[in-house]
Order: C-alpha cells, then structure tokens, then sequence
C-alpha cells in the first residue's frame, strides 16, 4: 500500500516553483464537472487538460521520464516564462500560464497556435478567464454562422445550448459579475489591456516583458525599426552589441527584451542570440526557474511538442 500523495509538493518536485492557486480551483470544477474523466472535462468545447494537470491526474504517479517534466507539452516556440495547461483542438492551439516570474510575479494566461503565425495573445489572469473567453469566441462565431449558413441552424443552436450550460458552470467560480456573452463579452474584457499596465516593454511576440522599470533602457532603434531589421538581417549583431552593454551597465530587461525579439523572428544565428540574452537577463534579474527552462528547451529543442511520458528512462535507446 502505497502511502497518500502530496500533489502540491509533487507538483513543486517536478516543476521547480509552485503553480498558481487558480490551478487547483480550476482542478476542482472540472472534477465536479466529469469526475470520471476531468482531463477531457472541457472536450465538448474543443479543449484537453494538460501539463500540470497531468500531475493532478496521478499520471506522474511513480514513473520515470526520460526527459526532464519542464519540457512536458511543451511546443518547439513556447518561449520560457511559457507553461502548457490546455490543449487546443486545431493548428496547434495551445493555452498555458505566462510567468514572468514564476517565484514573484502575478500569473497571466496566454495562447497562441503553434502550427500558425508565432503570436500570442493574453486570454486573462486565470484559467477560468481563459476557457470562459474561448466560449463566448465560440458563441459569437454561432451567431455569425447562423445568419450566412441557415441550413445547419439546428447543429449551431445545439452548440449554443451547450455553451448556455456551461457558461452558468463557469459564472459559479469567477471573480465579479460578467453578464455579456459572445462578442460583447470578447470586446468588453480584453486581458491585453489589463497587462499592458504592467509591461514596460513591447516585444514582437506581443507580450511585452515585465520588470522593474529601473532595470531597463530602451534600445537606440524604436519598435518597428528595430523588429525591421531583426527580420531582414541575417546577423544583427549591432542591436545584440547594445543590449549587451546594457547588461553590462546594469540594465538586464533591454538584454530580455531584445532576447524576446529574437526568439520571436527565429533563425539559427538568431535563436543562438536570444539563447544568450535570455541567459544573461533572468540571471540578472533572478529569474533562475526561467534560467532551467530555458538550458532543457534549448537541449531538446528539435521536439516539436513533448510529453515526457511517452518517453520512460528504462526504455531502449532513451
């Protein structure tokens, strides 16, 4: 009889840092939700549990991986301060917590489809923002579809009902009163705005970085020149030269910001670049769970997505 197991320490054991408590919230309502299957408790709208929420679902239970849980579900462009919990149903479509600081800093929720443009968007402050988002999208496309393609009215009122049902399920666990649904709902609460306040500096991937204002010294090249060059110049060494002197002067989030861009744009040349960067930025900056994401990304980064289950360390060859 194996004894009980503490999945928070679990959790922490395997991943470095403790998650936000909206992971176990959102735990509890889709047990309550299907207790039978919670990972595949939101299917009817496209979304698959995953990540840490493996974790919660015993699937860490006594086995060995072959390959560190930090690259679990993880995609070959998911920067580091990104960490998979939901699985899409098309295009690579993926939700994870962004934490820019997994040890200080409040958690955001953000996706992007990795299969498609590499562009994230912030979907709220919680999980629950997040899939309640991702309904009132669906709700509004129903809409839409009703009024161009009538002859399938009943399979989009169908889904309707179906979203009316869970809607009420989600309203239960949120924080304030949100009445509007579909494109009200979507234009009314825009997570970007709310984490604008606290980004002190845009980067191509549209998140921003988040730091001590003190700690950062923009760049001579603005935005849109900067990013100009970065996609046109096989070696951009010159803004790479200014970010490392601001570094070395003591202004590590101009070197994280730069080091964002250039994950953003991709490249071998440019990839080595932001590898660096980030490096040197979240030692600066403390950021030291970031720092191990990024050396296991890094080492494994060939993998499009990896579940580190699949892959057990007695296995043959691993």
């Amino acid at each position: 009889m194996h004894p009980p197991i503490n999945r928070r320490e679990q959790m922490r054991r395997l991943y470095g840092f403790d998650f936000p408590d909206d992971l176990s919230r959102f735990w509890e309502f889709v047990n309550r939700l299907r207790p039978l299957e919670p990972l595949a408790a939101l299917a009817d709208v496209g979304v698959q549990l995953a990540g840490p929420f493996d974790v919660l679902a015993g699937r860490f239970d006594r086995r060995a991986p072959a390959l560190c849980p930090l690259l679990h579900r993880r995609y070959r462009d998911d920067p580091p301060e990104f960490f998979t919990a939901l699985l899409g149903d098309a295009d690579g479509l993926h939700w994870g917590y962004y934490l820019d600081d997994p040890a200080t800093l409040p958690p955001w929720v953000a996706s992007y489809y990795a299969e498609d443009a590499f562009e994230l968007m912030t979907d709220g402050e919680t999980l629950f923002e997040a899939v309640r988002l991702h309904l009132e999208q669906r709700h509004r496309d129903c809409v839409e579809y009703l009024e161009f393609d009538p002859a399938h009215a009943p399979d989009y009122n169908a889904t309707l009902a179906e979203l009316v049902e869970l809607r009420a399920k989600l309203q239960r666990y949120e924080t304030g009163d949100r009445p509007e649904v579909g494109e009200e709902y979507v234009e009314k609460y825009v997570a970007e705005r709310r984490r604008a306040k606290q980004v002190v500096a845009k980067t191509l991937d549209g998140m921003g970085i988040v730091a001590p204002r003190g700690l950062y010294r923009p760049l001579s090249l603005k935005d849109r020149k900067l990013w100009k060059v970065l996609l046109s110049e096989d070696d951009p060494a010159a803004p790479v030269e200014e970010a490392r002197r601001a570094l070395r002067d003591g202004f590590p989030a101009t070197a994280l910001k730069l080091g964002k861009d250039l994950w953003a744009v991709g490249g071998e040349r440019h990839t080595e670049y932001a590898y660096e960067l980030l490096d040197s930025a979240y030692l600066a900056l403390g950021r030291e769970d970031l720092r191990e994401v990024l050396r296991e990304h890094r080492a494994h980064r060939d993998l499009p997505v990896v579940d580190v289950l699949a892959l057990e360390a007695d296995e043959p060859g691993v």
